[in-house]
């Protein structure tokens, strides 16, 4: 009984010295947590069942991937951790309360619970009053609260684990702004170090594609990074046992952290309140751990200041960086400048990794860029190609929102090439390219109107993935992409309408540039079409894709987002079944429904037979002859599908054409804009606008 006596006493204590950091906890939950909850239900009005947008919406803010939740949870983390051990900064406060007839153990443990409560307590309190607005409005369900006791598990979790990073760097240091710097040091050291290994991948690795690459370790190294990267999983993909599975390993870490806390406490010198680190043992760690990234993110960014590939500044910058993050680093310790350059053994040392490292990546000394697996590790592949179907928007269809991802993540998450010969051969003329273009800087290799830029994803056999992008010229791959495109095993990874559900579907319409149609579609019907269209889909050839234009877009809505396809002329089935039910989607995009076209050259090169003298004018003609534009319309290709699909398509992007189309007999007309494919502008059009 005394001693759980002596230990509330020590709580009780704690807490009068700590009323500012609870009043300031409260107030800032209830600011940003009970107060926009009231705000956004204001704003949102009453709700009208539960798929009803703004119920989602307030789901999503009692959800785990509330931002304002999680900037109370990172900033109350640090405020409520060095507050509670302040005492520890100041030999006089270390002596008085380690006088204390209690041991160091129960002291932290008094110490550290109120920390959990300080952020605990105002926590609950709002969440109910949260759930009171909520049930007042109509908006409480058992989903909502399930989220929100979820939420708040995930949080109290997080919380705990940085909470106790800062009680570590104060235990590890003996100042107060030391204790700050070294706690903000360990939440974003691992955000540092996965940005300058990226940085150095794609500066000097041209074959290196960031996606995924190091996915995994900025939220291994940072626990703020480990916290956006949970919550955000959650939030997408809702709770899977891989998601259940991260959160235990917090778990795990987070108590092994709080045994280490109070091993330090434990060990911690009482006379060591005042210096700049505690344990010598730790200095040449820590000190190493800073020093030798910071030189290397000095290095990079001297070089890219520069504007070129400067390797001169490069050493430089290394050079100064080490120097400069060396003596500072000394001079923190040591609480003098004139130690700025002491233990010269550890800065040889520093600046050996250093050079290392630069080598590395100067020279790519293990051979990153020309590395590919052997066929027979590979299960399958998966390859994007950029500047096609730029017309497709991709999402992801887990959880409670329909969040966009990008074309590249999609793809390489959901494509399985099994046959992947022809994709393997663009992988080795992508190397064989890298080798033909290495004088050239990695961030001025991009594709052009002349190359193909690929990113493919290894699937390895032993589980592995391997992601690299590569650049090849469109006339030595050609071949191997029409083989890749019209294999059925990229089609399915490439257009997410295979994935779908005939019941997800909700609404049909088809539209092009003289008329549209909303469909009416039992689901019979919509089974039918889906069916018909994946038929075609799998059948279309890339010659197809690049030397026709397609005579409509069909899209389909499904849940709360739309998503778009071309109808190409081969989609014969596909045009039947819009006709059947009252779209026409082959009449009126035919040539007798133009009125004019007018084209223009803007950099007309005329000579002026009588001075003999050239200049450049503006070389423009309307045809309104239905030979004219006959001829000129079979040549054209409009510039919305180019630029959807422009790595298949070469135009004369210099000229500039204006179809002009009727809509009725009225007098109603559209205007178009249309580019010439390469090469194949009448010989008569030349000699009108001034193409020499």
């Amino acid at each position: 009984m005394t001693s759980k006596s002596s230990f509330l006493k020590l709580q009780k204590e704690d807490i009068k010295r700590r009323i500012w950091s609870i009043s300031l906890s409260m107030l800032a939950f209830f600011l940003l947590y009970t107060l926009v909850c009231a705000m956004r239900v204001s704003n949102y009005g009453k709700i009208s069942g539960s798929n009803d947008w703004n119920y989602r919406q307030l789901v999503n803010f009692m959800g785990p991937n509330n931002e304002y939740l999680m900037m109370i949870t990172i900033v109350a983390s640090v405020v409520i951790g060095l507050s509670g051990f302040f005492y520890l900064h100041s030999r006089r406060k270390v002596d008085l309360f380690h006088s204390i007839p209690v041991r160091r153990e129960r002291m932290f443990a008094a110490v550290y619970i109120n920390g959990l409560l300080i952020y605990l307590v105002p926590y609950l309190i709002n969440m109910l009053l949260c759930m009171v607005i909520l049930s007042i409005n109509n908006y409480m369900t058992v989903e909502v609260f399930v989220t929100a006791l979820f939420t708040f598990g995930v949080n109290v979790i997080y919380y705990c684990l940085m909470y106790t990073v800062t009680i570590i760097a104060l235990m590890l240091t003996g100042n107060i702004v030391v204790s700050f710097l070294g706690s903000m040091v360990f939440f974003i050291y691992g955000l540092f170090v996965t940005w300058l290994i990226e940085t150095y991948f794609t500066s000097f690795f041209r074959s290196y594609y960031e996606f995924a690459v190091f996915d995994k370790l900025y939220a291994t190294l940072s626990p703020i990074g480990s916290y956006v990267k949970i919550t955000s999983l959650l939030r997408d993909g809702g709770v899977n046992l891989n998601q259940l599975f991260s959160i235990l390993i917090v778990v795990a870490l987070t108590l092994a952290l709080i045994a280490f806390a109070v091993f330090l406490y434990k060990k911690r010198p009482s006379e060591s309140a005042g210096n700049a680190m505690v344990f010598e043992i730790s200095k040449p760690i820590i000190k190493l751990a800073l020093v030798i990234p910071i030189s290397l993110a000095g290095g990079i960014m001297f070089m890219s200041i520069s504007n070129n590939d400067s390797k001169g500044w490069l050493i430089f910058g290394l050079i100064f960086s080490l120097l400069i993050s060396y003596g500072i680093v000394e001079t923190i310790y040591n609480f003098d400048i004139r130690k700025a350059f002491s233990g010269k053994y550890y800065l040889l040392a520093s600046a050996l990794t250093v050079a290392v490292i630069a080598s590395i990546f100067q020279f790519d000394l293990f051979k990153y860029d020309s590395y590919i697996p052997k066929k027979k590790n590979i299960e399958t592949m998966s390859v994007v190609i950029y500047g096609l179907d730029n017309q497709i928007t991709y999402y992801n269809y887990y959880g409670n929102t329909n969040r966009y991802i990008s074309p590249q993540e999609y793809q390489l998450n959901n494509m399985k090439i099994k046959d992947f010969d022809s994709a393997y051969s663009i992988v080795e003329m992508g190397i064989e390219y890298l080798d033909e273009s290495k004088d050239i800087p990695p961030w001025l290799t991009e594709w052009n109107e002349k190359e193909y830029r690929y990113i493919v994803r290894y699937n390895l056999k032993n589980g592995k993935e391997v992601h690299k992008q590569y650049v090849v010229p469109i006339d030595v791959s050609y071949d191997h992409l029409q083989e890749v495109f019209e294999d059925l095993d990229f089609k399915k990874g490439h257009y997410p309408i295979y994935n779908w559900e005939v019941s997800s579907i909700q609404m049909v319409s088809s539209y092009n540039d003289f008329g549209e149609k909303s469909f009416s579609l039992s689901l019979e019907d919509k089974s039918k079409l889906l069916g018909i269209f994946k038929e075609e889909l799998s059948a279309l050839k890339m010659e197809e894709v690049s030397k026709t234009q397609p005579v409509a877009k069909l899209q389909f809505q499904t849940r709360d987002i739309s998503e778009t396809y071309y109808v190409y002329p081969s989609y014969t089935r596909t045009i039947n079944f819009l006709k059947e039910h009252g779209f026409d989607a082959v009449s009126v995009s035919e040539k007798d429904n133009i009125e004019k076209i007018v084209i223009q050259n803007p950099n007309a090169l005329y000579k002026d037979d009588k001075d003999k003298v050239e200049s450049l004018q503006i070389g423009e003609k309307e045809y309104t002859s239905p030979e004219s534009i006959g001829e000129i319309y079979s040549s054209l290709v409009s510039d919305e599908y180019y630029h959807n699909n422009r790595i298949l398509i070469d135009v004369e992007s210099s000229i500039n054409v204006t179809v002009t189309f009727k809509l009725d007999d009225y007098g109603n007309h559209i205007n178009k804009w249309y580019y010439f494919r390469k090469g194949e502008i009448p010989d008569f059009v030349k000699k009108d606008i001034g193409i020499q």
